[in-house]
């Protein structure tokens, strides 16, 4: 009688293990980044914009300062996302108006940057990734 074996060996169900466990490791590790960054951002706008309005409703002027790892909207502090610094400490003064003087915040990883630019007047800004 002649044996036949319908299993895998060995070596095949080693090659299927090592494939599944290097995509799961993959998918895991870049998941959070995205995750924290798409709600980093939206955070970021809400209070930005409620400090502007503060500075609107009580005629105050605002700082705003970009520390290394937080920004600071008066007593209220705010975290970067994960990995990201500022090596620039900058103060931004949201006026009486709701004018803010044009510069630019970056923030960077060492792979990864991201700038805050603040245009001429208003107090709008925008976000460019690289």
């Amino acid at each position: 009688m002649k044996r036949t074996n319908s299993g895998f060996t060995l070596l095949e169900s080693l090659i299927v293990l090592s494939i599944v466990a290097s995509m799961l490791l993959i998918s895991c590790t870049i998941k959070p980044h995205y995750q924290q960054m798409a709600q980093w951002e939206p955070a970021f706008k809400s209070q930005w914009h409620q400090t502007r309005l503060t500075a609107q409703q009580t005629q105050k002027n605002v700082t705003v300062t970009f520390d290394r790892d937080v920004v600071m909207f008066g007593p209220d502090s705010f975290k970067y996302p994960k990995g990201y610094s500022n090596h620039v400490c900058t103060q931004i003064k949201i006026l009486k108006t709701g004018y803010v003087a044009p510069t630019t915040i970056v923030l960077t990883t060492g792979k990864q940057t991201i700038k805050i630019i603040f245009s001429l007047g208003g107090g709008e800004y925008r976000v460019e990734k690289t």
